[in-house]
Parts: C-alpha cells; sequence; structure tokens
C-alpha cells in the first residue's frame, strides 16, 4: 500500500506531516541545486562534499510554498499517495471579468490575458511566462481588479514602477501608493500621537527599497563600519593638509611637523570607543524599528504581482515574500524565466511564486499579429581589427572588437542611414558610453538626426527621447541598456544589436524593443547583428546570440542566409 504524505502550507511555508525519511530524501532530492562556485570549494575537491544544497530543511521537513506543485507531483511520481492540506484561497472580491480599461474583451487575440486571470484565481500562485509585447501591464492590472484585494507591484526598475502607478491612476482611476524612490507610504498619526505607516489599497513598491529595510544590523558590524568611516575622514584630512603644505614649498621636515600636529588634534576630537559603540546601537536600535515596520506592512498584502520577475531569482526578492504572509495569491510576469546561470536562482523565482502557469510565446504573437514579424541579418565581418587575436583578453578584445571596431561601426551607420533615409525609424542598442558617442557622431556627421541616451538621463528625458523617435523628429535613438525593459515604441522599424553580449534574457529584451505591432505600415521588424569572428570571447557570444534566435519558434525561420540583404520594397518598407 502507498505511504501517504501530507503536505500542509500557507502562503509562505510548506511542511512534510509525518514524512518517512524515504518522502523525505525523495523531497530534499527534487529541491537540491547546484551551489554556484561550488566546483571551487576545497570541500568539493577533497570529495566531503557533492557541492549541491536544497531548499528543503530536512529535520523540519519544510520548504517554500512555492514548490508544493513541484514536489506534489514528483511524490507521486515515485508512488506517494500525497495529499494537500491548505485554507481554500481567499475569494476574489472583483467581477469575473473586469473593467479595466475601454478595449474590453472582445479581441479574441488576446484571450490568454483573462485566461491568466482565471489560472491565478484558480491556483493562487503561479509564473506567467509571457514573451515581450504580451502586455504585462494589462494583465497586472485586470488580476488586480479581479482579486481586488490589498496588493503589491515589486519591481526593481523605478521606470516600471511609475509606469504602473501612472496605469492604475490614469486608466482605472485608483489611488496608488508608492514604496520606493524616497516614499514610503504615507504616514498616519492617530489620536494619542502614534505614527504609523499607511498604505492604499494598490502599492508599488522597489525591492531595492524594501530590502535595505529589511536588512538585519549588528552592533559590531556597525562599529567596524562607524570607526572605518573615521580612519577614512582623517585619512583624508591629512592627504589634504599633506598637499596644502607641499603646495606652500615647505621642506619635507615641516611638512611632518604639521601633519604630526594635524595627527594631535584628530586624536583629540576622535570620538571614544564608547562613544562609537553608543552611536553603533543606535543606529542598530532604529534599523530594527524600520525592519518591523517594513514586515507589518508588508504582511498586509493579499496579492503580490512581480514584473519583469526573472529578477526575482535573486535572495532580494525571496527575501521580501517571504513576509508577504498573507499574500496566497501571487502573480510572476516574465518574458524569460529560469534562466539565470545558476540552479539556485532559477529555483527561487519558483519559490518565490509558484510553477509556471500559463505560457505566451513569441510565436503565437507574431502569429496573431501582436508582435511585427520579425527578420534577422547578420553581418560576416571581414577586417580583423588590429592587435585583436583569437586569445586578447575579453576587456580588451570588446574595445578592439566591438566598441573601436571600425568595420563594424561603419556597418552599424550604414544600416542606420539606409533606413532612417527611407524613414524607418531605428534603435541601436550599445553597452558602453563611449560606443553609443562614438556612432552618434558618426551619425550625425552624415546628417542624421540622433539621440543617445544613458543611465544617466532622468525618466522625462528618455521619455522625451522616445517621443521624438515615434514622431518622426529624430530618425536614430541610440541607448544603452536602460532600454532593455519598460520602453514601448511602436514606431521602431529597425534595430540594431550593436553591444554584443552573450545574455538571453538581455538579447530577448532588446530584440523586443522592434517587436511591437506598428499602427501604420507593414507589420514586421528589422533586426541586424554581427558574427565577431575574430577573437575567441566575441565569437562563442555572437554564437550563442544566433542560436537562441534560431532555436526561438517565430523568429529562426526568418533569419536571412550568409550575404542576403533585407528586401526593403518586397517588405512594402519602400517605395
Amino acid at each position: 500500500m502507498a505511504e501517504t504524505v501530507i503536505i500542509a502550507s500557507n502562503a509562505v511555508v510548506a511542511k512534510l506531516h509525518n514524512p518517512s525519511r524515504e518522502a523525505k530524501q525523495a523531497v530534499q532530492s527534487i529541491l537540491s541545486y547546484k551551489v554556484a562556485g561550488a566546483d571551487q570549494d576545497i570541500r568539493v575537491i577533497n570529495g566531503s562534499w557533492d557541492g549541491r544544497s536544497s531548499f528543503f530543511d530536512f529535520r523540519l521537513g519544510t520548504f517554500p510554498a512555492g514548490f508544493v506543485p513541484l514536489v506534489a507531483a514528483h511524490l507521486r511520481k515515485r508512488g506517494f499517495d500525497v495529499k494537500q492540506a491548505k485554507k481554500p484561497l481567499p475569494t476574489p472580491l472583483g467581477p469575473v471579468r473586469p473593467v479595466i480599461d475601454a478595449f474590453g474583451y472582445g479581441d479574441e487575440r488576446y484571450d490568454y490575458q483573462p485566461e491568466i486571470m482565471d489560472r491565478l484565481v484558480q491556483h493562487g500562485q503561479i509564473i506567467a511566462q509571457v514573451a515581450t509585447g504580451g502586455g504585462k501591464s494589462r494583465i497586472a492590472r485586470m488580476c488586480y481588479a479581479r482579486i481586488n484585494r490589498p496588493t503589491l507591484f515589486l519591481t526593481t526598475r523605478s521606470i516600471l514602477m511609475y509606469q504602473m502607478k501612472d496605469a492604475f491612476e490614469r486608466d482605472m482611476g485608483i489611488p496608488v501608493s508608492v514604496l520606493g524612490d524616497g516614499e514610503f507610504g504615507h504616514t498616519i498619526i492617530d489620536s494619542d500621537g502614534n505614527k504609523r505607516q499607511a498604505i492604499k489599497k494598490m502599492t508599488v513598491g522597489m525591492v531595492q527599497t524594501l530590502i535595505s529595510r529589511l536588512e538585519v544590523k549588528t552592533l559590531a558590524g556597525e562599529f567596524t563600519a562607524i570607526y572605518e568611516a573615521q580612519q577614512k575622514k582623517e585619512q583624508r584630512q591629512l592627504e589634504a593638509e599633506e598637499k596644502r603644505l607641499k603646495q606652500l614649498g615647505l621642506k619635507p621636515a615641516d611638512v611632518a611637523a604639521g601633519l604630526k600636529v594635524l595627527r594631535a588634534s584628530q586624536e583629540k576630537v576622535r570620538p571614544s570607543a564608547d562613544a562609537m559603540k553608543k552611536q553603533a546601537q543606535a543606529r542598530v536600535d532604529k534599523q530594527a524599528a524600520i525592519r518591523e515596520q517594513t514586515i507589518n506592512l508588508l504582511s498586509k498584502f493579499e496579492f503580490v504581482i512581480g514584473e519583469e520577475a526573472h529578477e526575482a531569482s535573486g535572495n532580494s526578492y525571496f527575501e521580501i515574500l517571504r513576509h508577504c504572509k498573507n499574500a496566497y495569491y501571487r502573480l510572476a510576469l516574465t518574458a524569460t524565466p529560469f534562466m539565470k546561470d545558476d540552479e539556485e536562482s532559477n529555483m527561487r523565482l519558483m519559490a518565490s511564486f509558484g510553477p509556471i502557469g500559463y505560457r505566451v510565446t513569441e510565436k503565437m504573437l507574431i502569429d496573431r499579429g501582436i508582435l511585427a514579424k520579425p527578420y534577422f541579418k547578420y553581418v560576416r565581418l571581414r577586417q580583423r581589427p588590429p592587435m585583436l587575436t583569437r586569445t586578447t583578453g575579453w576587456q580588451a578584445a570588446y574595445r578592439l572588437g566591438i566598441t573601436d571596431n571600425e568595420e563594424r561601426n561603419a556597418a552599424i551607420v550604414y544600416e542606420a542611414i539606409r533606413a532612417a533615409r527611407l524613414n524607418l525609424p531605428v534603435m541601436i542598442l550599445i553597452q558602453h558610453k563611449t560606443h553609443g558617442q562614438a556612432i552618434l557622431e558618426k551619425l550625425r556627421a552624415a546628417s542624421i538626426p540622433t539621440r543617445f541616451i544613458m543611465g544617466e538621463n532622468d525618466t522625462d528625458e528618455r521619455k522625451e527621447a522616445l517621443t521624438q523617435l515615434a514622431d518622426g523628429k529624430i530618425k536614430v535613438l541610440i541607448g544603452s541598456t536602460i532600454l532593455d525593459v519598460g520602453v514601448d515604441v511602436p514606431a521602431v522599424y529597425l534595430v540594431i544589436l550593436a553591444g554584443g553580449g552573450k545574455a538571453e534574457v538581455a538579447l530577448r529584451q532588446r530584440i523586443g524593443r522592434g517587436l511591437r505591432a506598428k499602427k501604420t505600415g507593414p507589420n514586421v521588424a528589422l533586426v541586424v547583428d554581427f558574427d565577431d569572428p575574430f577573437n575567441n570571447h566575441l565569437k562563442k557570444h555572437a554564437q550563442q546570440r544566433e542560436e537562441i534566435v534560431r532555436t526561438t519558434p517565430g523568429f529562426g525561420e526568418n533569419i536571412l542566409p550568409p550575404g542576403v540583404d533585407f528586401d526593403f520594397a518586397g517588405l512594402g518598407l519602400a517605395a
């Protein structure tokens, strides 16, 4: 007779009830992962550790609740009779088909959006893998209106946070609280003068803000920080004084004497160990109060949405969500789940939000006309840059083979000029400021209206540049990684992947910049990349990028053969 395994769970943690050792070993196995960097650990080298860890606490029999479907399926596969013990999900308080905008539910091309909402209501915790351009923001608003309980929209990027805030306030007329960028809800003072932090029913928040407020500070750590800060301050004073005395033309002996006087004065005003300890304790107490306040606030949320939630794989998301003890509803929205380099990071995403509950692929969106049909051209470089060899190290290879590569940059400019003269808006995506600056100068020399935006440009400047591109006031927009996420530019027809690299998440995001459906003209997008053949690092990265495109349904079918150019006229992009 099969052993019965009972899994009890709440919103955060699951526990096996009186399991056998065999059942515990099965769960430990399915929740195990290879620890990043373990190959270099002396314990792995000498054979005393296999380099693996697990999300399962063998002694307590507990694991993150997001793994319950995975664990239950694995145990059943192993022959166990699995029963789950948990409270029913809180009843959604909104209508089955909430009205969130004028778009409604009439367009069958977008039928997956309410289906994701229904799947969330059914299961409580899911990842929605939605390709770029699939309407993640609208799905988030739809799910909020259906659940209609205190909700936290969580992101790592301020531009996404404010975009979501604007969408809720503009389209749905819902007031939104902010936890991030210097704001933390709003303060309420009761009749006795006690203060507490309050939030609206809908809240947008930054991971970085919340994780800093959840930090646990220790007396020893804060004392060390204060001591080291004092040491650095005194050293800067000494260096400044030495420079001043030397500029006065004093002899070395006189300079030394002057510094001795300064050291003596520093010693007189230097805080005592007791004073620094008292200051450290004050910091610890203040942070403890902030942490308690933050944990209390997180416990009020009943629904958490993680936008671009592939970034939830880091420990920060995991730490925040474990304090959302009443958030039985959790929705991760991402185009690229489980694409991190290490197993632990990928598993943290499921631990936080549950398994993939719905997939919306690029091909599905392309076939439905929601995304533009992409055509990929790979420029084959022929001239090896001087000083670049097969074995040149990565940093030098990047500079010689990409940033300063004259043939490559000339090809970038050629493609941009040709498209701009056909009135096709162009986006050139780079990684280094010097690279963007060099391309900007070449395009301006060719009289092509161009703008370059970087991380130092604020949100308003980015919006202005994107509007100029959409309105035709500029023909080319050069951008760094700030354009990877949260940018909707339907006008872009040509995307030039000028920055190289190998990260799959970033590649898909950058290709997605040109895939939004076109409001006028043919619904197509052109993408240019390079083979970078002259260095082992660069070549390998280029091959990885091309392989990702080649193996993606909806992309791979549209790679142009070597030497074949875009058919501008045949695609309806030229008169």
